[in-house]
């Protein structure tokens, strides 16, 4: 939306009509130099801004300049080394704020007319799932939806979907600020206790969860709340993970059980293709490990895009309650 505005960038002619009883506006107003201020205030930068607009440092500031001309007011304060808003400027940031929403509903409402959805995507998803999962998706998605486009941020940090970060989050459900989104159910994400036959030629496979003591066990930060809980014939029974290698990755954790490592605990769509081709071996397996699920977040609007809507239909289709990895 910023880059079409900017590209699009054309001040209206002058209307010399003063026609009593219709609204005019003023023509020197400029929507592109809106939008430039409004990405300053936030980044706090014109290099910032300038850089998120995909327009030049000078171009931002001779928005600025054109804008504060036009108002009649400073809407910056400027220093050397800090920049920040008037009293007028935060006025007026926020109803630049809100002008520019209401222009991205208004563009997100016609999308649905359109014979062939186009749109842009951004797409956030933990490294794992995102790498071995999600990107196939995307590009079946895409040979489906050529017109649309998307920008994937594989992370383990959770992105702000307010300040514009991402338009569709990929997560586990127990994320505590999932319970501020709309959350759409992607797929169970069942756990599995797994190692290598090498490590287990080694030592002998536990047999209960307390077995765990005498092993070197691989955690995965993820999912490992100080302890592995495990349900089994005589109810749950917890234990506390002892071992020389964490990680945040579920991949990484793989990787040290497949190099012999240890004992890991990691989720069925990181371990699923080692354990088929044998390179992996389930242990404990009369014991089930807690259940969660993966979901689509986004934020609760009902004029989102047509073509985040798609794909968030997609993705539950393409995954479901019995996943192709399970």
């Amino acid at each position: 939306m910023a880059a079409a505005w900017i590209r699009g960038r054309a001040r209206a002619p002058r209307d010399r009509r003063a026609d009593r009883g219709h609204l005019r506006v003023d023509p020197m107003l400029d929507l592109n130099e809106f939008l430039t201020f409004s990405a300053i205030a936030d980044t706090k930068s014109f290099s910032r801004a300038a850089e998120k607009l995909g327009i030049s440092k000078a171009l931002a500031s001779k928005h600025m300049a054109d804008l504060e001309r036009s108002l009649g007011v400073r809407l910056l304060h400027r220093t050397t080394r800090k920049l920040g808003l008037t009293p007028a400027g935060e006025l007026f940031h926020d109803r630049c704020r809100q002008l520019i929403a209401h222009a991205e509903d208004a563009r997100h409402e016609i999308e649905q007319f359109r014979s062939s959805p186009g749109g842009h995507i951004r797409i956030s998803s933990a490294m794992t799932f995102g790498r071995r999962h999600l990107l196939p998706a995307i590009a079946r998605f895409l040979a489906r939806y050529p017109e649309v486009s998307v920008d994937v941020d594989l992370s383990q940090q959770f992105p702000d979907l307010i300040t514009g970060g991402a338009d569709v989050v990929i997560r586990q459900a127990d994320e505590p600020v999932l319970l501020s989104l709309v959350a759409r159910r992607l797929a169970p994400m069942r756990m599995v206790a797994c190692a290598s036959p090498a490590y287990l030629a080694r030592r002998p496979a536990p047999l209960t969860p307390a077995d765990l003591a005498a092993h070197n066990c691989l955690v995965y930060f993820a999912n490992a709340r100080g302890e592995w809980t495990f349900q089994g014939p005589d109810g749950d029974c917890a234990v506390k993970p002892k071992g020389n290698f964490k990680a945040n990755s579920a991949d990484a954790v793989v990787e040290a059980a497949l190099a012999d490592l240890g004992i890991a605990v990691v989720p069925t769509f990181a371990a699923s293709e080692a354990l088929r081709d044998g390179r992996l071996r389930r242990v404990l397996a009369d014991y089930r490990l807690p259940e969660r699920a993966l979901y689509a977040a986004y934020l609760p609007n009902p004029t989102m895009a047509h073509c985040t809507r798609l794909f968030v239909d997609f993705l539950v289709a393409q995954f479901g309650e019995q996943p192709y990895w399970d």
